[in-house]
């Protein structure tokens, strides 16, 4: 599962007409979704909250500057 995801997400921008930022958000939700789905397979493991793509460029941008 976790390569199909993978393929799917390099191969995405390739097969859609799709703009940058609409590339790099389905990007972002695609790897949550697989550390979301990973995560459940394990039940004594606490999983991280999942954040959203604007809180997580607003912390990328802190730590940039």
């Amino acid at each position: 599962m976790f390569r199909l995801s993978v393929f799917l997400l390099i191969a995405f921008p390739f097969l859609s007409g799709c703009s940058q930022e609409q590339i790099k958000r389905t990007s972002y939700e695609t790897l949550q979704n697989v550390r979301q789905q990973e995560c459940s397979r394990l039940p004594t493991v606490e999983c991280e909250k999942r954040e959203s793509m604007e809180v997580y460029e607003d912390k990328r941008e802190e730590v940039l500057e």
